[in-house]
């Protein structure tokens, strides 16, 4: 595995480069934003170092994995008591074929929280799952999907793809090929994707396939720049995005639309605009509200999509330092 650029330490120094700039009200309201949510994020961490999606629900990976990269976006060190009691469950959840739950997602967030931490102790946790993704999970037309053996998932996919760019694979990695032709024969013709194929686009799988089409680089760009076009049409006049065009913003998928739109190297005002909607809508807790997770019934403040909004502001941010 390649020797990644330690990215933590980017986002500490950005973030305190951040901290100093009380002349900018919009940056200053952003820092505040980012304090509030990480504040929210550690208050709910449950006894046995994992987190819940709600306040009092049992710790699960997924959410756990989320609630580390956080925190360590916003400078939380990975030898700090929340983080390591963070990464001591997630390690210890981890299966013995290196999957979590036998979930493609599940597990690739595990790889991103732990690679991300950058300790060399977690390096044998990450290689296992990412043998398991590839040996076990990649379904043989290239896709991969919540289980083993079920239909691909374009936003599955785009997940797992999104992880192995964050522990600097590429397209010379095997796994990596495939996946992006079976995206590319299952992309809808406006430009976006669909959870299902023959169903209208939308922004939760088209914004993960961008994502995800973004460890090809420039072999996708026109792809990535198309795709882009048809996110952003989706956006509403309060800066947020729905599922689909004309649907009422919601606070994840928002969040999900930023992070695609700063993978695709976006140039226009959509994620600034995204960004400012999400400091609009937080809660007076720092918490974010969304009925995205499929667990929620109606919306309700979460653990999940208060991560998510903070990973949106943080790469906003960076990207727009550059």
């Amino acid at each position: 595995m390649k020797k990644r650029y330690n990215i933590i330490h980017t986002f500490g120094l950005i973030i305190l480069f951040v901290l100093t700039l009380s002349t900018c009200s919009s940056t200053a309201s952003v820092t505040e934003s980012l304090a509030k949510a990480a504040d929210y994020i550690k208050s709910m961490q449950n006894a046995d170092g994992g987190w819940p999606l709600t306040q009092g629900g049992k710790s699960d990976v997924e959410t756990t994995a989320w609630a580390i990269q956080a925190l360590l976006f916003v400078g939380i060190g990975s030898g700090s008591e929340t983080i390591s009691k963070g990464l001591d469950y997630l390690v210890k959840s981890q299966g013995k074929d290196g999957d979590w739950n036998g979930n493609s997602a599940h597990t690739a967030f595990s790889i991103i929280a732990l690679s991300e931490a950058g300790l060399s102790t977690h390096e044998t946790f990450t290689i296992k799952a990412l043998g398991w993704l590839r040996k076990k999970a990649q379904n043989i037309d290239g896709s991969w999907s919540k289980n083993v053996g079920e239909v691909g998932n374009p936003a599955y996919t785009g997940v797992v793809l999104t992880a192995m760019k964050r522990v600097h694979l590429d397209t010379m990695y095997t796994p990596v090929p495939k996946a992006l032709q079976w995206l590319m024969d299952n992309r809808n013709s406006d430009g976006g994707w669909a959870i299902k194929k023959g169903e209208s686009s939308n922004t939760l799988a088209t914004a993960w396939v961008i994502q995800g089409l973004s460890i090809a680089g420039i072999d996708y760009a026109y792809t990535i720049e198309e795709s882009l076009n048809w996110l952003k049409q989706v956006q509403n006049d309060d800066g947020g995005f729905g599922m689909t065009k004309g649907q009422k913003s919601d606070q994840e998928l928002t969040a999900y639309a930023i992070l695609a739109l700063v993978a695709g190297k976006d140039t226009s005002t959509a994620g600034y605009r995204a960004v400012h909607y999400l400091r609009k809508v937080q809660q007076k807790d720092g918490s974010y509200v969304s009925t995205t997770p499929t667990e929620l019934k109606e919306p309700t403040a979460n653990i999940q999509t208060t991560c998510f909004a903070i990973w949106a502001m943080v790469a906003e941010t960076i990207s727009k330092k550059k």
